[in-house]
């Protein structure tokens, strides 16, 4: 799925599904090819010497690892085992005589059979269980795409929409239990959550529970079931939740994943103190003194030092596109939320439509809102509002220190936002997809001014 902001506890899990326990035993995968080439290229009959490698990468700049390689016989036939370290996506090459004849992406998996036929180099199939799995997962997400595309313009009634989006959950969750173990599984069990958490919260985490012999499940619990039970239950619950995920598993990488989700839960509530504690637990339970932390642990680090709800904000100014001046010090008294995003941003201009409602509704409250756009060209920014109606202020790129911001208000992605209370103090920052959270915290600050 095309996503500009996914969770990166997601991430994390996604990568543990494709590295089990090394107690863990796995047959390799049976590779077979059986090919010809066409008269017009080679008209001996001898289809001997074309050379199959797939190899990986650790990182694009990386040395090659070779996982296979043979050379087909006079018959054009070659077979062997992979054994990959893990499940992906690798590049398979064909050669014959020093000169590459193609390129293709193999899905390999443990305990799979991978067979190719055909024509060299355009006429030939790749059949595998995998491959199988991964063109139902392809159907669905593309049929799903199609129909969001007329939803969001607008071309299909209204009583129809909860109706069309149940139907593709439905679908995906479909090609999630008939393919289970299969890298298609991993993408339609995220299809069905990423729809249900916005129609049906109640069967999202329901389906979630049920999938926990995927691992990619834990990832998306220790996000999106988390944020359920925190909605619906408290923290307690949502806390109680995580630990009762944990305890399904003995992966350590599963652990140390939803302790962070713990440690960033308790700081979104306010609860700076345990979320201190327990950042500090998580630095001697999984900092090496000679490793470089990762991200997630210098980001939380810093956030909690320095953007902790209840902190002010760091000062600010800028003028916006009416020529009006607006820094911290003018906004006393004010409630209001502090955007930072690319308006080309697909997941900003998902979210605008949303934000737009959330204005409507709070600002006749006293809700203000303010747009910091980081849009390389001005066309960009003009071209954004000719397609849609502007409420708040924007504030005009000339007036304001990009990199500065960036700096100031730790702006990892795009978009950002930070709701902030009429003492100029932070209640909680959102982080792309956390918006969905903001309005129980834009109503609580509102009733406390």
């Amino acid at each position: 799925m095309n996503k500009v902001y996914l969770s990166i506890l997601v991430i994390i899990i996604a990568g543990v599904s494709c590295a089990k326990s090394n107690e863990e035993i796995k047959a390799p995968t049976l590779f077979s090819a059986q090919i010809s080439v066409p008269d017009s290229l080679d008209d001996t009959g001898n289809f001997a010497g074309f050379h199959f490698l797939l190899y990986s990468r650790e990182t694009p700049g990386a040395a090659a690892d070779t996982m296979f390689y043979a050379e087909t016989d006079s018959n054009g036939f070659l077979s062997g085992l992979i054994e990959p370290e893990q499940a992906g996506v690798f590049p398979l090459q064909v050669s014959r005589n020093g000169v590459n004849i193609g390129m293709v992406r193999l899905i390999v998996s443990h305990s799979d059979t991978i067979s190719i036929t055909g024509e060299i180099p355009n006429n030939f199939t790749v059949d595998s269980r995998e491959n199988r799995a991964m063109e139902r997962y392809e159907r669905v997400r593309s049929g799903y795409d199609r129909t969001n595309r007329f939803i969001l313009a607008g071309q299909v009634p209204d009583s129809l929409i909860g109706r069309e989006y149940q139907k593709w959950a439905d679908l995906y969750w479909e090609v999630f239990n008939r393919n289970k173990g299969s890298l298609a599984a991993k993408f339609a069990l995220e299809g069905t959550v990423d729809i249900l958490r916005r129609i049906d919260q109640p069967l999202m985490f329901s389906r979630l529970n049920q999938a926990f012999d995927e691992d990619l499940a834990y990832g998306l619990a220790a996000t999106f079931g988390k944020q359920y039970v925190a909605n619906t239950k408290g923290l307690d619950a949502s806390v109680a939740y995580l630990d009762s995920v944990r305890s399904l598993t003995k992966e350590k990488d599963v652990h140390k994943a939803i302790d962070q989700s713990i440690i960033k839960l308790h700081f979104d509530s306010a609860n700076v103190d345990i979320a201190s504690e327990l950042l500090a637990k998580y630095e001697r339970k999984y900092i090496k003194k000679d490793e470089e932390p990762s991200f997630w642990y210098k980001n939380i680090r810093y956030e909690i030092s320095n953007f902790a709800p209840g902190m002010g904000l760091p000062d600010f100014s800028f003028v916006t596109a009416a020529g009006d001046s607006v820094n911290k010090s003018g906004l006393l008294g004010t409630v209001y939320v502090l955007e930072f995003s690319r308006l080309a941003n697909s997941l900003y201009q998902s979210q605008y439509d949303e934000s737009t409602v959330i204005y409507q509704i709070y600002n006749p409250q006293g809700l203000e809102y303010f747009t910091i756009p980081f849009d390389e060209s001005v066309n960009t920014i003009i071209g954004f509002f000719q397609e849609r109606n502007r409420f708040w202020a924007l504030a005009d790129p000339p007036s304001f220190d990009a990199q500065g911001i960036v700096d100031d208000f730790n702006v990892q992605y795009f978009p950002t936002r930070i709701l902030v209370d009429q003492n100029g103090n932070i209640v909680r920052k959102f982080v792309g997809e956390e918006f969905e959270q903001i309005i129980p915290a834009i109503t609580q600050t509102l009733s406390n001014n």
